[in-house]
């Protein structure tokens, strides 16, 4: 036991060990999103980070991502205790390996499962991986952001524009703020996770800017009724593939235009608090009945 548990003073902040969904994006570069969720400790953590895949492994995820283009893959740190940990450990660099498994798509799953506020739907006995106990290595981290409370989402969507060599990517910047009143139950929201690839590398972004990435708004898609001042959280798909989209770097002007690939996971479902959002969406592919071997 550690030696400074007992000593540890009554406000210390920690993380519970946990296991978490990562969203795999790129090709010849992998990167992992993690999902969001604001009202679990573990999840309230925005994190994009660079991958290397043990060779044989990304063979195989290269053959299913070129089967299945649109499909939405997810890496997730096995269910083993020694392969759990707290997203701070990956920036931090005390996790620069950990042991996964890589899922196709999203499985069914029925309300009652739904309502555990333990279940994970990537779970080895509800669903076989395409790829099973590999080691991972954390090649580097794009973007660490552990969410604030306080803050107040802006009016226009913001996101993270990332890449490397031809190919990029963007997540929405999430707000989580704080919905709920004084002396309410704490409630998180509304807010979206969108994770999506570009056709292509904008041609006006410099390959050091690009593989650290870039912040950039998208005025096109406002977040709040000019009007009324209510939120305008999208429910489908913000940005279909084949789109031009305007965006500003650091959202300022002049505009520029980036091509929207495919959306690999758009929600609201997940990273919200239950019942901030009347019909909360949940859009990523469904697992296969019968996943490639």
């Amino acid at each position: 036991m550690d030696n400074m548990t007992t000593k540890r003073p009554s406000n210390f902040v920690t993380n519970h060990p946990h296991q978490h969904a990562l969203i795999l994006v790129g090709d010849k570069d992998v990167f992992g999103v993690h999902m969001t969720q604001y009202h679990h400790e573990e999840h309230k953590y925005q994190l994009v980070i660079k991958l290397e895949l043990p060779p044989e492994a990304k063979s195989t995820y290269d053959e299913a991502r070129e089967m299945y283009p649109l499909d939405t893959f997810v890496l997730c740190n096995d269910d083993a205790d020694s392969a759990q940990f707290m997203i701070p450990e990956i920036p931090s660099g005390r996790r620069p390996t950990f042991k996964a498994n890589i899922f196709q798509g999203l499985p069914a799953f029925t309300d009652e499962e739904e309502a555990d506020p333990h279940f994970f739907p990537w779970d080895k006995k509800r669903l076989k991986p395409i790829i099973a106990n590999i080691d991972v290595r954390v090649e580097r981290i794009v973007t660490y952001r552990p969410f604030s409370h306080h803050l107040k989402q802006p009016d226009y969507a913001t996101y993270l524009l990332w890449g490397e060599g031809d190919e990029a990517h963007m997540t929405n910047l999430q707000t989580a703020s704080l919905s709920s009143g004084k002396f309410e139950v704490p409630m998180f929201g509304p807010d979206y996770d969108h994770i999506m690839s570009l056709a292509e590398a904008p041609l006006w972004l410099d390959k050091p800017l690009l593989e650290a990435g870039i912040v950039v708004s998208a005025p096109d898609l406002r977040l709040c009724d000019p009007k009324t001042g209510n939120r305008t959280i999208p429910k489908d798909v913000p940005f279909k593939e084949g789109e031009a989209i305007s965006v500003l770097y650091r959202g300022m002007g002049p505009v520029r235009k980036v091509k929207a690939g495919p959306t690999f996971l758009a929600a609201t479902a997940v990273c919200n608090s239950p019942g901030v959002l009347e019909e909360p969406s949940l859009i990523m592919s469904a697992s296969p009945k019968d996943p490639k071997k």
